[in-house]
């Protein structure tokens, strides 16, 4: 939109609003049309001491920095004249996940400080990866966090950081507009070996005469947000790709592939340009091939690039090239509406097979005289398997409630899921949205136990829970606490709540 345009609207806005006083026109709080709002900040959640890293089945201490931790957040308002129609603050963390616990109490946090703000229309977003802090004193049992920093410690350090950033993006956020785009970017491959007995396993070895496919499918769209002030300067950019930030693995703290990603775009279209990535359903995704992995390696070396780096940089390109086709259609005088509600999913049954494979894994590891750190994670996560199955026998434990945001803005549809997602859910969610653009957020914060994966019927069909912990990992029990069931509902309901939001008015 040209600002002479922009400046016409504005015109006609205001003799709108000037019927509104005489009471000529009613007042809708569903209005098609409404001035945008937005604001940036974002805050540095790296502490300056050592901290364990979680996302592996033990604890590691990050004694050194790749890349610094940054969660960037973006707030958004609805107005028509002074009156607020709408709100929602997005947060995108370089974290793992987050934790049961851990949105609410931020949110509580934040309650006295922006009174004027509703807390709920906030959420956390992780963007999965695996050299970030461990957010849960008690996340790995008899885990020895040495001299590093206690979560117990980093976790009101972090609220405090990001607090500042949320204050600071709502307090001045300013009118502008929004443009929206999609691009493509080969960032994210399927992460599940099928072999020819049918069992599954996760970067499974392909260099093997049973292998016979890979699981499932691969979507490498780059959905793109571009935000502009009034001189339709760009200042904001949030996107999704359906993949982890787990290019990279070790014991240094890091950002992955989202920190070399962010400095690219700031590069080339300014450093004040804030850049939210959010992961988009992945559950079965990972940035390492599972197919041409040799060939991949070369080419990065002949670039003279990490993988790391090699993502960052089509994610880049992506970016750079719909923000430059879509700055001839900003909006704004678009409809920003924003629906928090919770929904009831059917619990996956933990059936009497399973009950018995887990006791006896655990009646194993209690003979060993010694454990190693792996031994506590797998107990760990067998126990809670026969908790569950305890828990259905007294017909508890059948439902797992979920925090779920349906946002309209402009032609673009923002939903949210707490899962490491299947992809296959999010392809039906995008095919069957009635938006131009449906932009998916997994890792959001979960309301009760961490949501884990959510797997497919066909990612099941991989294999049961036996006494390796890693055969069909992602797909069994031990890992799921909603099933195939409970994935359609999510589906079922996400859709309905998209639908709604362009029936509405």
């Amino acid at each position: 939109m040209t600002f002479d345009r922009q400046r016409r609207r504005l015109i006609a806005c205001q003799l709108v609003l000037a019927f509104v006083a005489f009471g000529a026109v009613p007042v809708d709080r569903q209005s098609h049309a409404a001035e945008l709002w937005f604001g940036t900040a974002t805050a540095d959640i790296t502490p300056d001491r050592p901290i364990p890293l979680t996302g592996g089945t033990s604890v590691r201490i990050g004694r050194e920095i790749r890349s610094r931790l940054v969660a960037n957040v973006l707030a958004l308002e609805s107005r028509v004249g002074d009156q607020s129609l709408d709100q929602a603050i997005l947060v995108a963390c370089d974290l793992c996940v987050i934790r049961p616990g851990i949105q609410q109490a931020f949110r509580d946090y934040l309650s006295e400080r922006m009174p004027e703000f509703d807390p709920n229309k906030l959420f956390l977003a992780a963007t999965h990866t695996h050299e970030a802090p461990v957010l849960l004193q008690d996340r790995y049992d008899q885990a020895d966090y040495q001299d590093a920093m206690q979560p117990k410690e980093y976790v009101p350090w972090l609220f405090e950081q990001m607090a500042q950033a949320v204050e600071h993006a709502w307090q001045n956020r300013q009118q502008g507009g929004v443009a929206w785009g999609l691009g493509h970017a080969v960032a994210g491959h399927n992460r599940r070996v099928t072999y020819r007995d049918g069992t599954v396993r996760m970067h499974g070895n392909t260099n093997d005469p049973d292998f016979r496919h890979i699981e499932g499918f691969e979507d490498h769209s780059v959905h793109v947000l571009c935000f502009y002030d009034l001189q339709e300067q760009l200042k904001a950019v949030a996107l999704t790709l359906a993949t982890t930030a787990q290019a990279e693995g070790g014991s240094r703290v890091s950002a992955d592939f989202w920190h070399d990603a962010r400095n690219l775009i700031r590069d080339r279209h300014g450093d004040h340009v804030c850049v939210l990535g959010f992961c988009a359903p992945a559950g079965d995704q990972t940035p390492r091939p599972q197919v041409h992995r040799r060939a991949e390696q070369r080419m990065n070396q002949l670039r003279g690039l990490s993988l790391s780096q090699e993502i960052g940089r089509r994610v880049a390109n992506a970016v750079t090239d719909v923000a430059e086709a879509i700055a001839q259609d900003i909006h704004t005088d678009v409809p920003m509406v924003h629906h928090v509600r919770q929904i009831d999913l059917p619990a996956l049954r933990v059936t009497q097979a399973e009950f018995d494979v887990a006791k006896k894994v655990c009646e194993d590891i209690d003979t060993k005289t010694e454990l190693s750190r792996s031994d506590y994670w797998t107990r760990n996560l067998y126990r809670a398997v026969m908790d569950r199955y305890q828990a259905q026998q007294q017909g508890e434990g059948l439902t797992y409630a979920m925090e779920l945001h349906v946002i309209r803005l402009g032609d673009v549809a923002i939903t949210t899921s707490p899962f490491e997602l299947f992809l296959d859910y999010g392809i039906q969610i995008q095919a069957r949205s009635p938006a131009l653009q449906t932009f998916q957020i997994q890792l959001t914060g979960a309301l009760q136990d961490h949501a884990y994966y959510l797997p497919t019927p066909r990612a099941i069909s991989g294999g049961a829970l036996d006494q390796r912990p890693f055969t069909n990992y992602s797909a069994t029990v031990m890992n799921n606490l909603v099933g195939p069931e409970g994935g359609q509902v999510l589906v079922d309901r996400t859709v309905q709540a998209i639908q709604q939001l362009w029936q509405d008015p």
